[in-house]
């Protein structure tokens, strides 16, 4: 089964290429949809996290889970709990089975990415443009990096003790996750805001920056391997990647495929309007 949301308030559920609407919130959803214990849950403008029977879209008792402003965050599930974050300027970590609250922890500003959830520590950025780690189970904070100069809005990346994350910054960082120290000598600048979640694949970084251009990045040093110009669209949407490729979803509505070791790309396709 597939799950998707509109901006219209819609989730829905996709089998075999057919859709059928699962449930409206009867206001904006600007996140996506976390899927755990045959439970679907999706946090919504009108500062509802909502979780839904994955088969028949009725509410799980106990929710939704009423948070103090929009949820524009996508939540993640994990050894049953759901994390999401809150335009209010916590970030929660609900029970999964009945919506009775673990933990909240405050920010300086509002959390609208999604939690990454690691050994035991959920790492995220705020629109107070710091970055946390916190840990999972008793909702304390472990470090704050505070290098950057604008939000923190994409999903972050975890790879071999290291975080990646890109900001509104135009900056690209990596941050020792164990420590929340620099990971690089510098930063990467990319040529605008970064809003898009970042991947791995062919063993290089590879971020898009919201004017297109898009970047394959050494993961120890940050140094950039290749560049390519070819999209004249604005990229907004989490990159994707699978078998030593990556996968672009423009603003253009046209979908890129590139070689992740090079840059290279393989082919583009309208998907129409």
């Amino acid at each position: 089964m597939v799950y998707i949301t509109s901006f219209s308030g819609k989730v829905y559920t996709i089998d075999s290429g057919s859709g059928v609407e699962l449930y409206d919130t009867g206001s904006p959803i600007v996140g996506s949809v976390a899927v755990g214990n045959n439970t679907v849950f999706v946090g919504c403008s009108d500062g509802n996290l909502y979780a839904l029977d994955a088969n028949t879209g009725e509410p799980r008792q106990g929710f939704p889970f009423r948070a103090g402003d929009q949820i524009w965050s996508t939540p993640t599930v994990k050894d049953g709990v759901v994390y999401f974050g809150s335009l209010d300027h916590s970030l929660y970590a609900l029970n999964a089975t009945d919506g009775t609250k673990k933990w909240a922890f405050e920010t300086g500003g509002g959390i609208a990415s999604t939690p990454l959830i690691v050994g035991g520590v959920v790492y995220i950025g705020s629109f107070d443009k710091k970055f946390y780690a916190i840990d999972a189970d008793t909702g304390t904070q472990k470090w704050i990096f505070e290098g950057a100069g604008n939000w923190f809005w994409s999903e972050a990346l975890y790879n071999n003790g290291t975080i990646y994350a890109g900001s509104l910054d135009h900056n690209v960082y990596a941050i020792d996750a164990g420590n929340g120290t620099p990971a690089w000598p510098k930063p990467f600048k990319a040529s605008d805001q970064v809003k898009s979640s970042p991947v791995i694949a062919g063993g290089v970084l590879v971020v898009a920056s919201e004017d297109g251009m898009v970047y394959g990045l050494d993961l120890k040093t940050g140094e950039k391997k290749w560049q390519f110009d070819g999209i004249k669209a604005k990229v907004l949407a989490p990159l994707c990647a699978a078998g030593g490729k990556v996968y672009i979803n423009t603003q253009s509505n046209s979908l890129y495929a590139l070689d992740a070791e090079t840059g290279r790309q393989d082919w583009n396709i309208s998907l129409g309007k």
